[in-house]
């Protein structure tokens, strides 16, 4: 095939001001009437097609980039950005008179980062941005941030389903990432599990954090352990990230993967059969990824500047091993490397290297931080340093 990933759906214009690393927390930070000092203003592409493309490119990956963005001067930062960080913008589509999406980013070192969004063009992206002569021509096409462009999900995933049937009438592999929506918004409120239903039958492999499960797959559940901690990863059991990996499977879905940030990373692949009949993209070695269920916990970071981009470039970690030939064990571990490069620099992908590189700090015996696992479903793989069910 002439291109390995064609990423399409989200991007905009990230600002993030450099916090200092020692810092007085978000509470206290931000606080009406207060001035903080801060450091240089950082100007990066953010959203899926960026953090992801980008990430992809710079792992050795041939990605077309597919975006909509307005034709005003953030359009055009945009598209220079992508230049600079040797990302295509060639296939961008420039909406006359539409303003483009931007996020300031307020990230912490030690918290969380806060976005204030303005969705923008994304709102009205849809099958027509995307060129499908391209994707005919790739391994996988993957679709990031569905919950954050309205024209995704209103009228239950009525686009998303027409993008996606679409490419799988290329023969193309396709991949969806997802996006965690204010509880509040009208993209939280959708029936998100009809939408599933009705879009994973033509989704290969979906890739949503664990936040972002919850919130579509159960938000009882979601509201129980945000009323425990605002950080849902402190009570969550991994026994039941594996029930929501089930219930995504169950809806459709050949590979699932749910990130779930500081406490680790889950997949769960389909059977041989199914597994072998992903399309352009799907693995070169089916038995090895077929019926797989693994949980491994992250890699020790040193030096964390930002977690912008943390997601999503572990998402280009594990898409890349994928075409790359590597097993599922390599693939996990991998992209949990990639997202953990990823955060020892201010921009989503500016610390990223070639795909070797990664590996080669992996083989040179990077640690990963355990996980505090007592759940019964999984048990620890010594040699491969991960949970295997």
């Amino acid at each position: 095939m002439k291109y390995d990933v064609v990423c399409a759906g989200h991007i905009c214009l990230d600002m993030t001001p450099k916090f200092p690393k020692h810092n007085e927390g978000i509470k206290k930070t931000f606080v009406p009437g207060k001035q903080n000092d801060v450091g240089d203003m950082v100007f990066s592409t953010g959203g899926s097609v960026a953090n992801t493309g980008i990430g992809l490119i710079k792992l050795g990956m041939n990605t077309p980039l597919m975006a909509k963005v307005g034709d005003d001067i953030l359009g055009g930062i945009i598209g220079q950005l992508l230049e600079e960080s040797g990302g295509p913008k060639e296939f961008l589509a420039v909406s006359k008179g539409e303003s483009s999406s931007y996020s300031v980013v307020l990230s912490l070192p030690g918290s969380d980062r806060i976005f204030l969004h303005n969705p923008a063009v994304n709102e009205t992206f849809c099958a027509c941005d995307i060129d499908f002569s391209v994707v005919k021509d790739a391994k996988i096409m993957h679709l990031g941030y569905p919950p954050l462009m309205r024209s995704l999900y209103r009228n239950g995933g009525e686009e998303m389903i027409a993008i996606l049937k679409k490419a799988k009438e290329t023969g193309v592999t396709t991949s969806v990432d997802t996006a965690y929506p204010d509880p509040s918004s009208e993209a939280a409120l959708q029936d998100w599990e009809e939408i599933f239903k009705s879009t994973l039958p033509y989704t290969d492999i979906i890739m949503p954090s664990i936040e972002e499960t919850l919130i579509m797959l159960d938000r009882p559940e979601f509201e129980r352990l945000k009323q425990l901690d605002d950080d849902v990863l402190v009570n969550i059991e991994v026994d039941y990230i594996a029930e929501l990996g089930q219930k995504l499977m169950d809806m459709g879905a050949k590979i699932v993967v749910i990130k779930c940030g500081t406490l680790g990373y889950y997949v769960k692949t389909a059977n041989a059969d199914q597994i072998a009949a992903m399309g352009n993209g799907a693995p070169a070695d089916v038995d090895a990824w077929a019926d797989k269920e693994l949980f491994s916990g992250i890699y020790y970071i040193e030096d964390m500047k930002s977690t912008t981009g943390a997601g999503d470039t572990s998402v280009a970690g594990f898409l890349a091993s994928l075409l790359r030939g590597y097993s599922p064990y390599d693939a996990i571990d991998t992209a949990c490397a990639t997202g953990a490069i990823c955060v020892t620099d201010f921009s989503a992908t500016g610390a990223i290297p070639r795909l070797e590189e990664v590996r080669a700090r992996i083989d040179a015996g990077w640690e990963k931080r355990p996980v505090d696992y007592t759940g019964s479903l999984f048990t620890y793989d010594e040699a491969r340093k991960l949970y295997v069910k």
